[in-house]
């Protein structure tokens, strides 16, 4: 009978169980010294942000915002590499050209503003010599006290709906009296 009772919970139990399992994270982030969370005194074309500790931010910017640092990007960069698989072969370093805020979405192509301290960047992975192999978007985050990286591969063709499609011609559209549309 009370079995019977709980039954319709059951889904909901379901859910919430599975909302509370924990993830492993990518990092440890408790083994990491946090970085500092810095944003640009203003942001003028051509002229160069520093830091309060003298790093750089990427030499175009979008809006007053917290960004990534040149460090911290390489720093989120090594922990990507670090945790990804060995047999890979890895650009030795990433340089960030530009930012701005938000995040890119991969399928959409879309930028979406968060709360948090999220934005995309032109990224220039480097070779070892400092000679840039390609430049890529990624989006930075900042979570855990440390700033992260994932790599964002867009489409790279228009969305079927963004196609021009000419609308149907109404050939009685100045007839008085009419709806606008039908």
């Amino acid at each position: 009978m009370i079995r019977r009772a709980y039954l319709p919970f059951a889904p909901f139990l379901a859910v919430l169980a599975g909302c509370a399992a924990p993830t492993a994270p990518v990092v440890d982030v408790v083994t990491l010294a946090s970085e500092p969370l810095y944003s640009p005194e203003r942001v003028k074309p051509g002229r160069l942000e520093y830091a309060l500790d003298r790093s750089t931010f990427a030499p175009v910017l979008t809006e007053r915002f917290t960004y990534p640092t040149q460090p911290e990007a390489n720093a989120a960069y090594r922990r990507l590499v670090a945790s990804a698989s060995p047999q890979g072969h890895y650009p030795a370093s990433v340089w960030l050209f530009g930012c701005k805020p938000g995040g890119l979405d991969e399928e959409t192509a879309r930028v979406t503003r968060y709360r948090g301290p999220v934005v995309h960047c032109a990224t220039d992975y480097l070779n070892a010599a400092g000679r840039r192999l390609r430049r890529e978007t990624a989006n930075f985050y900042y979570y855990g006290a440390v700033w992260n990286m994932r790599p964002v591969q867009p489409p790279l063709t228009t969305a079927p709906w963004l196609q021009r499609e000419a609308s149907p011609k109404d050939l009685w559209f100045w007839v008085p009296g009419r709806a606008r549309y039908e």
